[in-house]
Formats: structure tokens, sequence, C-alpha cells
């Protein structure tokens, strides 16, 4: 297996120390905090809320994460894309 980036993580409640990352079945420490991928599992996780991730994500050379959208704010391109005629 070629290396991957991993990040810091740590639960932000009590009862999300019992998930495991998938697939690797990586777990929390006593702490509460773990070293996990760097992967869609991991970020999700993260979005969701169970997670926070307790240090920044180094570069790898890998392509950067876009920045989420706050619901309800449109992105460029949905500013730059006509409106369709009623």
């Amino acid at each position: 297996m070629a290396d991957t980036a991993t990040v810091a993580v740590e639960a932000t409640e009590e009862r999300f120390r019992a998930l495991k990352h998938f697939p690797s079945g990586l777990g929390f420490s006593e702490d509460g905090t773990a070293r996990w991928p760097a992967d869609q599992f991991t970020f999700r996780l993260r979005d969701d809320g169970a997670i926070r991730l307790t240090e920044d994500l180094h570069d790898t050379g890998a392509p950067a994460e876009a920045e989420p959208v706050p619901a309800g704010k449109p992105t460029a391109a949905a500013k730059a894309a006509p409106s369709p005629k009623e």
C-alpha cells in the first residue's frame, strides 16, 4: 500500500468514541483521539460533526479540498449560470 496522508482527529462526543475508521478498522484511543487516513470517510464524519480535525492536513501533493459552501449561499458557478426562462 502506498503512503497515504493521515490526519489527527478527535471525537466530538463520548458516544462517537465507539466509531472505527472504515475500512482500516482504526479506533480511538482512551483520550478520544486517533490518527486516521485523510479520506472521504474521515471528511464525511467531520462534516457530520462526529469528529473534528485537530491539525491541518499536510501537503501530500494531492489536490486541495474545496471549502464547503454554507447552505443557501450560491456558488460562483451558480451565479454565472443563466437563469431559466419562464
